[in-house]
């Protein structure tokens, strides 16, 4: 045995020991008067009013299971008397003897195992009825001691557990009472018990496991293996930690007052270290080549290179009404791709080759990052990441308190099961702090916003119009953990240089960094974890919005993170020393951008627009109408941009099915990308042409707008949707405009008050939800990187890959209905109303 395992072994022995000499003493509060406050808490949902025999007689057989342990060498056949003598009397009344699932289902647990005790001396339906009675009064008992320090979920797990396996007549409830051991071969102690639990556990895992390696099973005997080992799990679970003393939870140290820590906000992309606090002592802010605690050596990610700021600089557009959100600014931005801005050597720049062989570096570094290849060195193997988590694990648990080491590992392992970075951890008053630790009953959490775009507070949209309850995240953290943290002092950036290196030479991982342990939960969510992706990754590890543009139109369960979260956790647990029990489920939401809205909602809308349209008053109202109607079917069905110009003839190929556009027309540099066309949406388009073709034809006398209408038929450079305005009062007719999108959302403001920037929520939303995969996603609603469109250098998706998205556009099309409108024409065609309201507001 190593003297690692061997000290292990020691500390576990003397954690045992300790907690059995401490139960009886931790117990002494349990007097008849405390437990009567207690039974009458205990799973009480339904405030149920306990009759005073009943209360008395559970106290009394709860009482007599207590003395019985703190007299071990007692006859277990003693106990057994004190219980009958209680049944005896009958305590419950015979009104409330009603043995039906929904009868019993009206009491607290704790009531239904006395109902079901009394129920069984009364019928003597079992032989082993001596037997059952023992189990379930220490049940019983053993939920009363879980009321002290555990979550009210343990309590209820032992007392279900015990009831299905009293009242359940399915031989995968019952099979228990035939493992656990009869009268003459028990003793009342905690240890003989919890090893019962615990070989009984065991016994059931190794024949789950067993079954589960025979692939011919029959599911149905697999599923009857996996209730018998949940049943004795839960049981197991609930009776250790009723019988271990738990430390109280230690005080939360406030940071000192020159310290501000505010709340997590993805749409911060600020540092969040203060310069004048005690982070300043461990020369974080040095320059790479002379600190390496926080980069990783030829790191292009992290390594400081100087940019120019102002080219980044988003160049949105504003409208009367409208304000800029964050979303639509981060929309804007482009993270620029480095690439040399002066090459190392002039030579470079006259030869080929030499050029070539920088490309295939690009080439390589993009190839390693996206494809986690072997020899991308800035991330650990997933045997590396198995093997650090359990060293972590290891530490944090089993050295003693007063061991620098301990705190470390836990500070370090803290971080790598949420993310967090070191930096922030070891800023005092950090761990705990209540605007990033949560704490709900016994449980910590980290609870984070997706916080990018505001619902709107429109008057037209009810709260059920849309996709997403909320917007916030919750990771579930172990308390233990936490406690330990926040009862011990913070060390020094040395403590952790040291630690490192030792882990390094232990687990000859030569690569190890705080870096690479910062990150590793990002790793494998998004690479290791079944079903799971780079977008779930960038939701749990609270990635910021600008590095995560996809994140506003996210939608998912909160069930749904949480199975990704632990499955994650599962991966780094190889070897199962790691307790998640602590991670139990959260209320069921939907999670997301909480601007995304309801297909049904949206086929209101388009509807309501149609119906609008139809009834305008005259020739020239139905004309921007009808334009503003195919702009909104135009973004439906594209996800692009809603801004200014969208669509310019000479990039829709109405024959091809493409659509080739540049929606960030104010960027200073082009980032042109390929959206396919599904067949509603060319007919809309089609349709639309020759409405403006004819609309033409009825106004030959307006030359400015039959100039432009003939740019459009001919596909030259002419935005396709247009509005009609009138000029000045001097002019001699109306001409066409581009639409924007501050005219869309006023002329429509009655039918949808929002922003029309929800139109690109939905269909991001839509795709994910319709399972086209996420780099696809991200290449047709133009969230790919720098370079890596479709059209681009490093492109990660083919033209035939993008093409048949426009399968699933067509699948939205059928679903909003749109498949089955049409364009019609104004009905008066002689007619040549007056300019509008509408009109009039197209020339603001």
């Amino acid at each position: 045995m190593t003297e690692n395992a061997e000290n292990a072994e020691n500390a576990e022995n003397a954690e045992n020991a300790e907690n059995a000499e401490n139960a009886h003493e931790e117990l002494e509060w349990l007097d008849a008067q405390a437990l009567t406050e207690i039974i009458e808490k205990i799973d009480n949902d339904q405030n149920f009013i306990y009759p005073e025999a009943v209360s008395t007689a559970i106290s009394e057989i709860t009482l007599a299971v207590h003395n019985s342990y703190r007299q071990p060498d007692d006859n277990p056949q003693n106990l057994l008397r004190l219980i009958l003598q209680v049944l005896q009397r009958r305590p419950v009344p015979r009104l409330s003897m009603t043995i039906s699932r929904s009868e019993l289902a009206k009491n607290p647990l704790i009531l239904q195992l006395l109902i079901l005790m009394q129920h069984s001396i009364n019928e003597h339906q079992h032989d082993d009825l001596q037997k059952r009675l023992i189990w379930l009064a220490i049940a019983m008992h053993t939920s009363v001691l879980l009321t002290q320090h555990w979550p009210k979920k343990q309590t209820k797990n032992i007392l279900m557990q015990f009831k299905q396996a009293q009242f359940s007549g399915s031989s995968r409830r019952t099979w228990i009472w035939r493992e656990l051991p009869d009268l003459p071969q028990m003793t009342m102690s905690v240890e003989s018990i919890c090893t019962i639990f615990t070989v009984l556990l065991e016994q059931q895992k190794s024949a789950y496991e067993l079954l589960n390696d025979k692939q011919a099973t029959h599911a149905e005997e697999k599923k009857v293996a996996k209730d018998k080992l949940s049943q004795i799990e839960k049981i197991t679970t609930a009776y250790k930690n009723a019988h271990t003393s738990r430390k109280p939870r230690p005080k939360y140290k406030k940071p000192p007052k020159h310290i501000k820590i505010i709340t997590i906000n993805l749409a911060d992309n600020t540092s969040r270290l203060p310069l004048d606090s005690t982070a300043t002592s461990h020369n974080w802010n040095t320059t790479p080549s002379n600190d390496t605690w926080g980069n990783t050596r030829d790191d292009i990610e992290h390594s400081a290179i100087a940019i120019d700021l102002a080219f980044l600089e988003a160049n949105t557009e504003s409208h009367e009404g409208l304000t800029t959100s964050f979303e639509e600014r981060i929309d804007h931005y482009e993270a620029p791709y480095v690439s040399y801005g002066e090459y190392p050597n002039p030579l470079i720049k006259h030869s080929i080759p030499l050029q070539t062989i920088d490309l295939s570096l690009q080439q390589n570094y993009m190839s390693q990052r996206n494809l986690a290849l072997n020899s991308n060195t800035r991330l650990l193997s997933l045997a590396g990441y198995q093997a650090l988590f359990a060293a972590l694990n290891q530490d944090a648990n089993t050295l003693p308190e007063t061991e620098t080491d301990k705190t470390c590992a836990g500070i370090l392992l803290l971080s790598m099961i949420t993310g967090l970075p070191v930096k922030s951890l070891i800023i005092p008053g950090y761990i705990g702090h209540p605007n990033i630790f949560k704490i709900k009953g016994k449980k910590y959490y980290i609870e984070h916003s997706l916080g990018i775009t505001e619902r709107s507070t429109s008057q037209t949209l009810p709260e059920k119009d849309y996709e997403n309850t909320f917007d916030t995240i919750k990771v579930p953290l172990p308390s233990w953990l936490i406690d330990d943290l926040l009862a011990c002092e913070l060390p020094l950036k040395e403590d952790f240089t040291a630690y490192l290196a030792t882990l390094r030479s232990s687990l000859g991982l030569p690569y190890l960094s705080v870096n690479r342990i910062e990150t590793a939960l990002h790793v494998v969510l998004s690479r290791y974890t079944p079903d799971c992706h780079a977008h779930i990754a960038d939701i749990i590890c609270r990635t910021p919005a600008s590095h995560a543009p996809a994140m506003y139109y996210s939608s998912h369960t909160s069930e749904a993170l949480m199975a990704h979260y632990k499955s994650a956790l599962n991966i780094f647990n190889s070897n199962s020393n790691f307790d998640l029990t602590y991670i139990t489920a959260w209320r069921k939401y939907t999670v997301g951008s909480g601007f995304a809205l309801k297909i049904e909602t949206v086929c209101d809308i388009i509807n309501e627009m149609k119906y609008w349209t139809d009834q305008s008053s005259n020739d020239e109202e139905h004309f921007n109408r009808t334009s503003i109607f195919v702009w909104f079917v135009f973004c439906l069905l594209t996800g692009v941009r809603p801004n200014n110009g969208l669509g310019k003839m000479y990039d829709i190929d109405l024959d091809m099915g493409w659509l080739l556009i540049n929606d960030k027309p104010v960027k200073k540099v082009k980032s042109d990308r390929l959206i396919p066309l599904c067949p509603t949406l060319i007919r809309h388009l089609t349709d639309y042409r020759a409405y403006l073709i004819n609309y033409q034809a009825k106004h030959q006398g307006h030359h400015d707008i039959s100039a432009i209408i003939d740019n459009i038929r001919l596909g030259n450079d002419e935005a396709l949707l247009k509005l009609l305005y009138e000029r000045a009062p001097t002019a001699n007719s109306p001409t066409l405009k581009d639409i924007k999108r501050g005219d869309a959302y006023h002329m429509t403001k009655h039918i949808i008050d929002a922003n029309p920037y929800w139109t690109r929520h939905f269909v991001r939303t839509q795709l994910e939800k319709l399972g086209v995969s996420l780099s696809l996603i991200n290449t047709v609603i133009g969230h790919e990187k720098a370079r890596q469109e479709v059209l681009g250098r490093f492109s990660s998706s083919s033209k035939a890959d993008i093409k048949r998205v426009a399968s699933v556009f067509e699948k939205i099309a059928a679903q909003l209905g749109l498949s089955d409108i049409t364009i019609n024409h104004y009905p008066n065609s002689n007619h040549v109303g007056t300019s509008t309201a509408e009109v009039d507001h197209a020339n603001k």
